[in-house]
């Protein structure tokens, strides 16, 4: 766990803070975070070439793990009584949530405590037809399919070691037997606006919008400088505007440990653990009143990871994966 120390920098003086209305989007968050991602497992069957796992997983450290249904059931217990705070309940960040063994007992287990809505971030290379029937029946919510091409060429250049046709041939499935059977489960997919595929982002929305209920067109980030993507455009001269994170989102990795940043893949900053400390407790701590009190401030440079951050360029308050939530299910 780290410690204070290795979370501040020395106080620096403060940087101009672009115009804006920054802050807990309701009042109600103030008192739990709208947005949970979690963890379930830091492994991946696949290296896709802007994803900073094929990087982390050859650091001397790495060591593939599953988050035990202890810990699960921590968080689901944490989450229960401010269920209707929520946002977005995501299994999402550093792996393959699939991979996990438990994966769809821990959906359903969140799904039976009535949380929602819950969200699943996946490659779809492992959705067969056992999967997806138990992920429809629990029912989750949203399904987002990350595709990141039109064509076979460019997915081949982009996600390393996945496939495809079976990918393609795995959202047609789950289009089918969601409709066959009648479940209020959302489905989408996602393109990256990367170099390799470019050209095929209009095609992309096109043909899948007409099949899904939602395409999300992503920005490219360097997750901390770790992934190398020379062709992502940041503004040197552009004012920076406090982080959301702090007042929105939640990440609890497979370990039960908390971080306050999404792109902290080698967990260098760690501000507790849901086997010691509740989820809401970590979000009223001192440390993460200090957090916001920086940002809103323009002290950011206080912050060792928010220091040498660029990608606070490509999470602009008025955009957010949230946004897209609401939209699929019918939120105002």
């Amino acid at each position: 766990m780290s410690d204070r120390d290795s979370v501040f920098a020395e106080p620096s003086q403060a940087e101009p803070v672009a115009p804006g209305d920054y802050g807990y989007v309701k009042p109600e968050h103030a008192e739990f975070p709208p947005i949970l991602v979690i963890a379930v497992t830091n492994v991946c069957n696949m290296a896709c070439i802007h994803c900073a796992h094929p990087i982390i997983k050859k650091d001397s450290g790495y060591r593939g793990t599953f988050m035990k249904p202890e810990v699960h059931r921590a968080i689901v217990e944490q989450t229960r009584d401010f269920k209707d705070k929520l946002w977005m309940f995501r299994y999402a960040a550093d792996g393959e949530s699939m991979l996990h063994p438990n994966f769809l007992d821990f959906v359903e287990e969140t799904k039976a405590s009535g949380i929602g809505p819950v969200d699943l971030t996946t490659n779809g290379m492992t959705l067969d037809d056992e999967s997806i029937h138990r992920l429809l029946r629990a029912p989750i919510d949203v399904i987002d399919i990350s595709l990141d091409a039109h064509s076979r060429e460019s997915y081949e250049k982009v996600r390393i070691r996945g496939n495809f046709d079976t990918v393609v041939a795995n959202l047609e499935r789950l289009i089918e037997l969601r409709d066959q059977l009648n479940s209020p489960t959302k489905i989408m997919t996602s393109i990256i606006r990367q170099k390799e595929a470019l050209t095929e982002v209009q095609a992309f929305e096109e043909f899948w919008g007409q099949r899904v209920d939602e395409v999300i067109v992503r920005g490219l980030n360097s997750d901390l400088g770790i992934v190398d993507v020379s062709e992502t455009y940041f503004d040197d001269d552009l004012e920076r505007w406090p982080c959301h994170q702090f007042w929105k989102r939640v990440t609890v990795n497979h370990d039960g440990d908390v971080r306050f940043c999404v792109e902290d893949w080698r967990n260098t900053e760690l501000i507790g653990n849901v086997l010691e400390t509740t989820i809401q407790e970590i979000w009223h701590s001192p440390i993460y009143e200090q957090l916001r009190e920086l940002h809103a401030s323009g002290r950011w440079n206080d912050i060792r990871m928010c220091s040498k951050c660029q990608d606070w360029q490509h999470m602009r308050w008025d955009h957010g994966f949230e946004k897209a939530i609401n939209r699929v299910m019918g939120v105002e």
